[in-house]
């Protein structure tokens, strides 16, 4: 067991760190773009929220290709390996160029949400520019999983940290127009995400083509087209997306519900979000790393690591949320000190408001760990379209529907909404569980027969 805890340690932690990279892109912009001007991050934020469900959408498919490349590696079809890369790349290439007709109406979007006419135009300027990130990022996505697939981990991580580099380098030539570039704003912290985004691409497909992984030509035929691997990928693929908009939808109405309750909840809801936004980077992290460790296990025919594979990543996930828990309960007014500032209007009301919501917050985590990391051992085993189905019964039937009564209709107004949430969260793990008990026990007999 020992072996499969350390294993499981060894893939989750450049992984981890390369989430909170990602995470640290997205913080990046909004920083630097925060003190440039107001009106700017205003529009940053908008421009944001208009993409980021569409890009959440499509990354699905990239963790159904880390399953079905993972699999077909641990049984040594190198063939196999090559084609699932390439129907990967030309899956996310489709739905990127769905996006990217979706997100040229921004402006005709905004308008319909009635924002305001003179933000609009700015929010343009900036998503007009950072659409052309989603094709590039999805390929590097699907890159990234043919590494982490073949235990290139390091590698995803050490990309990830150029990426960054990169985009905070850029936002600081072209934002603020320093050494002699032109001082462009927003539109220059769209074109550094665009820079630093095709720079990952262009560092990934390099060591793909000249590392020792050459080996296994990814890039052999690469314009031939498998529609019965398309087809796979896509079937895999599609209910992983649904997942997460469900996912993204229930914790989008949280603020909806605190907004109805009052402008310091709202706040306070902000902040406690950016603070959970870190720390579930571990459990993903390690949800991932779980994915390629079931499905290389199923592709190696080693059934009787099943469970310990699968002990090994729920352990090692929880484990760490139980770590973060208590973390954020000592150091809590700590940590809310670092994003509130005490001079401004109302701080104090913001920081008793968030202080409570982090204790509630700091137990549904583990809730939310528990659901993230079962799903991704199903996606091990290619299996996405029940728990999609449980996902979006937990979330929408349970969760949202309880924190609204609670938020709207009791005095637990604020804790209300994280408690419904919890709920949804909390059944969603336990349904995913049973889940995984019943798959694992059908694939051992499919394979034994």
């Amino acid at each position: 067991m020992k072996e499969h805890f350390f294993e499981s340690f060894k893939i989750s932690l450049p992984l981890i760190i390369a989430q909170m990279a990602q995470l640290g892109l997205g913080l990046t912009d909004t920083l630097m773009v925060g003190w440039y001007g107001t009106r700017e991050l205003a529009a940053l934020t908008l421009g944001h929220a208009c993409i980021f469900f569409i890009y959440i959408s499509i990354t699905g498919f990239s963790l159904g290709i880390i399953a079905k490349v993972s699999e077909a590696f641990g049984s040594g079809n190198l063939q196999l390996v090559r084609l699932n890369v390439r129907m990967g790349v030309w899956l996310v290439l489709a739905f990127s160029i769905l996006g990217i007709l979706i997100l040229a109406n921004t402006g005709s979007i905004l308008i319909f949400f009635k924002q305001e006419v003179g933000l609009i135009e700015v929010v343009e300027d900036y998503v007009q520019i950072i659409i052309w990130m989603l094709p590039t990022i999805l390929m590097t996505y699907v890159f990234k999983a043919f590494l982490i697939s073949v235990g290139k981990e390091r590698i995803v991580l050490f990309i990830s940290i150029i990426g960054l580099a990169i985009n905070f380098f850029l936002n600081y030539l072209f934002i603020f127009g320093n050494f002699g570039m032109p001082e462009l704003g927003l539109r220059g912290a769209a074109i550094a995400s665009l820079g630093s985004s095709i720079s990952m691409l262009g560092a990934t497909i390099a060591y793909c083509c000249f590392s020792d992984i050459q080996k296994y030509k990814i890039f052999s035929n690469f314009f031939d087209f498998d529609s019965k691997i398309f087809s796979d990928l896509f079937k895999v693929g599609w209910p992983i997306c649904l997942t997460i908009m469900a996912e993204s939808g229930m914790f989008s109405t949280a603020p909806l519900f605190m907004g109805w309750i009052g402008e310091s909840q709202l706040a306070a809801h902000g902040v406690v979000m950016i603070i959970f936004a870190f720390f579930f980077m571990i459990p993903l992290g390690i949800s991932q790393a779980g994915t390629v460790r079931i499905a290389k296990t199923l592709g190696e025919r080693k059934l009787n690591d099943i469970s310990n594979v699968a002990f090994s990543i729920y352990g090692l996930g929880l484990g760490w949320a139980c770590v973060n828990t208590v973390i954020i309960i000592i150091f809590r007014e700590d940590i809310l000190n670092l994003f509130v500032d005490q001079a401004n209007l109302n701080a104090e009301l913001v920081l008793m408001y968030a202080t409570s919501y982090l204790l509630v917050c700091s137990l549904f985590h583990l809730a939310d760990s528990g659901q993230i990391l079962f799903a991704a051992i199903l996606r091990g085993f290619s299996e996405t379209k029940i728990p999609f189905a449980m996902s979006l019964f937990s979330y929408w039937a349970i969760g949202v529907p309880t924190a609204y009564y609670l938020s709207q209709h009791t005095q637990a107004l604020g804790l209300g909404v994280y408690l419904g949430i919890g709920t949804g969260l909390l059944i969603a793990s336990v349904l995913l569980f049973y889940r995984y008990l019943k798959v694992k026990k059908m694939t051992v007999i499919k394979f034994v027969r």
